[in-house]
């Protein structure tokens, strides 16, 4: 994919919630993408502020339509993390790792994380709003545990050129066979095989990660058991 269908803002309070108004109002089709340099209201899972220096990262919004029954989301979310991945990749970034559900970690650092929001019909999801935020050459977190990819390669690269590869990763992985985005994910699975603490409803519990599922739960072994999580359900705990 050569031509890139992105549009640039300079300050937005949320790429998602302003994708959200162009499909509305202006009832723009995909495949379309919003890129802003800075927001003021940027969000993650759980309600969370996603912290960015201007221009320093990406933060956009992708739209996709006519995914398919509501089942696919874990399809889509899979395409949206792959190709931050294989993008991280394209530019020699190593031991990139996926954190279920929806993150992408450099050892025990957060790169990059993704935030999908769906418009869906009698179980069909007809229109996605999927938010890519990656943490590009901003080299100062404060207080969090995050990195970029100046901090991983010692130098500066091009948010743009960076963007726009996504983009055509983006859209490819979209047709991609569901199974091979599942296997790429679990290549890369963070904490796999490791006991990891997981917020359970009012208790804490460690289980030991497996792999996550074609159906997008996170396979894992209790003392006494198997189980799936679902990413709603249960929370990471340090």
């Amino acid at each position: 994919m050569s031509n890139y269908n992105i549009e640039f803002v300079n300050e937005l309070t949320s790429t998602n919630s302003y994708l959200k108004e162009l499909v509305k109002n202006k009832g723009i089709c995909a495949p379309y993408c919003v890129y802003a340099g800075a927001q003021t209201a940027g969000r993650g899972q759980r309600s969370k502020v996603w912290e960015s220096q201007p221009f320093d990262n990406i933060l956009s919004s992708f739209l996709a339509e006519d995914i398919g029954p509501i089942q696919k989301l874990s399809h889509l979310n899979n395409a949206a993390i792959i190709s931050v991945l294989n993008t991280l990749i394209r530019f020699d970034v190593k031991h990139v790792l996926v954190k279920w559900p929806n993150d992408v970690y450099i050892s025990d650092k957060k790169i990059a994380g993704i935030l999908i929001e769906n418009i869906v019909s009698n179980q069909i999801i007809k229109t996605a709003i999927v938010g890519i935020g990656v943490n590009i050459n901003q080299q100062n977190f404060g207080p969090l545990e995050a990195t970029s990819v100046i901090r991983e390669l010692g130098y500066s690269i091009s948010v743009i050129e960076f963007l726009q590869i996504l983009y055509t990763e983006f859209y490819s992985n979209l047709n991609e066979d569901h199974a091979y985005l599942n296997q790429q994910m679990n290549s890369s699975l963070y904490k796999q095989g490791e006991i990891v603490n997981f917020e359970v409803g009012d208790d804490i519990r460690s289980f030991t990660i497996d792999n996550i599922g074609l159906d997008g739960k996170l396979n894992v072994i209790s003392s006494d058991s198997k189980l799936a999580l679902e990413h709603h359900k249960v929370k990471w705990v340090k």
